[in-house]
């Protein structure tokens, strides 16, 4: 558990933490191993640099990065100063970027040159073209008003904009100044702290205002849940700019003085080198990320041993997986949970000695004693008995307090009551377990009829020959759309569309079962290892000539 005082915030728990732990790892990336001393240093500095350039409290700090040091310092510079943090998908495109750094409000824009195959320089050019005239730091942006400065990690300096070891260097002088501290002191727990940007029914992402207050309480409940202590060393694949990574990464280790080993990218061979010989004891990751290095040919000569706390979620996945990554991966505590950005990033896990079946196919249970959730008849807002769909409806501190600057969505997001109807659907047993069945907007019409993916995928997941599914809905000329799955199948197994597409017609009502199957080696996922249904369906839709109907 984190240990909290009234009145903490992240940036004063941090502080306490790294005064206690000042020689020990926080992070290691690649060759680089840098202690809470070290990264309490350049926190400070980089903090003092942005106030050095105006940056007050309550001024948007966008952060366009992968798994690198700087996110780390970054993110901590203005948790400290109270600079809300607007994390952005290091996928974004113009248009994205643009849009949510005007929607934002961000002054600041912390950025790498490139990542991967992505060269992000050619793309704020074309949001700002005005950068490339402007003195560093004094940029006047007729698309973005309000941004005035772009800092960039990478090996050369580029017109227009600051260069992040330059500003670490300039801050240094000035780390544990008075201004800092007083900055820092007039940060309080109902502060914002981050503005996660997530899609909406819309189809314009919208900025979750969420505090200090909520995040620690979040963190410190994993932290119980994970009974983390400062000799724990997290290996985190989910990207910092997602919940998770953040959540169960970030932010979790340096709360509890722990060590986070981030990735930029994941690579099962490198993931299982690092959790052997770092010792790693904590692991979030994807069926997909799991069934990787299960598979992978270095997985018998490394020892996975050392795990004790484990989440796996963000797809499907069978009793028999779970048995599998218990045993063969020898995890001590295999974890599923549910959550949403707006519901600070996690509502239910299961607890620990749940069997494999609980974990496969429940959530688990709500975590917080002092928050609300049911279930409800999305049609009249009435709580279903157990055992019953219907829509997640969640109510307490761990909501968020509003979206940014959309009120119209924050209030159809509300009612009169104060539940937050989350969009996704879900039973719930006579023990508070839940399970999620879908998303009401995935939900497609078949012959006048409803149906939920979800719904078909945990059913076919029970073949034995399916390893993964996804199913969605495409365009059919007489039912206006008709279920199609996309199968991998286990290894060594071999089936047919026919096979697949009897056993659910035999099990299942016929309106569910998919009138099409393709079988896939891999799916085409998100960077924090969601199956991106939509590729699937497009390429699905275009390849049957299903669009022509």
């Amino acid at each position: 558990m984190i240990d909290a005082k009234p009145g903490d915030t992240l940036g004063s728990i941090v502080d306490r933490v790294a005064a206690r732990y000042p020689k020990q790892e926080a992070m290691v990336c690649g060759e680089e191993r840098i202690t809470y001393e070290t990264l309490l240093d350049r926190v400070d500095s980089m903090a003092s640099a942005l106030l050095k350039m105006g940056v007050r409290r309550g001024d948007k700090v966008a952060v366009w990065m992968s798994n690198i040091p700087e996110w780390v310092y970054t993110h901590f510079a203005c948790v400290k100063i109270g600079a809300p943090v607007i994390p952005l998908n290091t996928r974004y495109k113009v248009h994205e970027l643009e849009y949510i750094l005007r929607q934002s409000d961000s002054t600041t824009l912390f950025m790498m040159d490139r990542f991967l195959k992505i060269d992000f320089i050619p793309m704020i050019y074309e949001v700002c073209p005005e950068l490339k005239e402007c003195n560093p730091g004094e940029l006047r942006c007729e698309k973005l008003p309000l941004l005035k400065r772009v800092i960039v990690v990478g090996e050369q300096s580029y017109p227009g904009m600051l260069d992040y070891k330059g500003m670490l260097e300039s801050g240094k002088n000035h780390a544990g100044s008075a201004e800092l501290r007083k900055s820092q002191e007039a940060v309080v727990p109902e502060d914002v702290y981050i503005i996660p940007f997530t899609s909406g029914t819309t189809g314009f992402p919208k900025g979750v205002v969420t505090t200090h207050h909520q995040y620690i309480r979040v963190v410190s409940a994993f932290g119980g849940r994970f009974q983390m202590t400062e000799k724990d060393r997290i290996l985190v694949v989910s990207p910092f700019y997602h919940n998770m990574g953040n959540m169960t990464g970030m932010t979790l280790g340096a709360c509890h003085g722990a060590c986070i080993l981030p990735m930029e990218s994941f690579d099962p061979g490198e993931a299982l080198r690092l959790i052997d010989e770092e010792v790693v004891t904590n692991f979030t990751g994807s069926p997909t990320m799991y069934i990787m290095m299960l598979d992978h040919p270095d997985f018998p000569k490394r020892d996975t041993g050392g795990i004790k706390s484990a989440i796996i979620g963000g797809a499907d996945v069978s009793p028999d997986l779970v048995r599998t990554i218990i045993e063969k991966m020898s995890i001590k505590d295999l974890i599923s949970g549910y959550g949403m950005t707006e519901n600070t990033g996690i509502s239910t896990f299961t607890r620990r000695g749940d069997p494999p079946e609980l974990v496969a196919n429940t959530c688990g249970k709500l975590i917080f004693d002092d928050c609300e959730l049911k279930i409800v008849d999305p049609d009249t807002g009435a709580e279903v008995p157990p055992g019953t769909q219907g829509e997640i409806r969640t109510r307490g501190w761990y909501v968020m307090k509003e979206y940014y600057k959309q009120p119209e969505e924050t209030a159809k997001a509300f009612d009169s009551n104060g539940w937050f109807h989350t969009g996704d659907l879900g039973i719930m047993d006579e023990n508070g377990y839940i399970k999620i069945t879908g998303r009401l907007k995935d939900m497609f019409i078949t012959g006048g009829v409803n149906a939920y993916p979800a719904e078909i995928e945990s059913f076919l997941m029970t073949h034995p020959k399916v390893a993964m599914v996804a199913v969605a809905g495409v365009p059919d000329r007489r039912m206006g759309e008709v279920a199609m799955a996309f199968i991998k199948l286990k290894e060594g197994e071999t089936a047919t569309a026919e096979e697949i597409i009897a056993y659910a017609r035999e099990k299942m009502a016929n309106y569910k079962a998919p009138k099409y199957v393709k079988f896939v080696d891999d799916f085409p996922m998100t960077a924090t290892g969601k199956i991106q249904k939509f590729v699937l369906k497009d390429a699905a839709v275009e390849g049957l000539g299903l669009d022509k109907q």
